[in-house]
């Protein structure tokens, strides 16, 4: 492998990882909120979240029609 892979390869990994870290962190929080009245409402819009969406999602703190990018 040539050097110019490696630090590409090292670039992707790092990438994957703080991926993984931000979904565990959003995982945490959402179980936090598991026994609590907002449990499954959009932090934003405060409208409940589809079922669907937190089966598929379970990370998710916001509704499909809230922008994903405050967070």
């Amino acid at each position: 492998m040539s050097r110019m892979g490696a630090i590409n390869n090292k670039s992707v990994a790092e990438e994957s990882l703080r991926q993984a870290e931000n979904k565990l962190k959003s995982l945490n929080r959402v179980l936090s909120k598991l026994d609590s009245d907002d449990f499954g409402i959009c932090l934003k819009c405060k409208n409940k979240i589809p079922y669907v969406r937190i089966l598929i999602r379970p990370q998710s703190l916001l509704c499909v029609n809230c922008p994903q990018y405050l967070f």
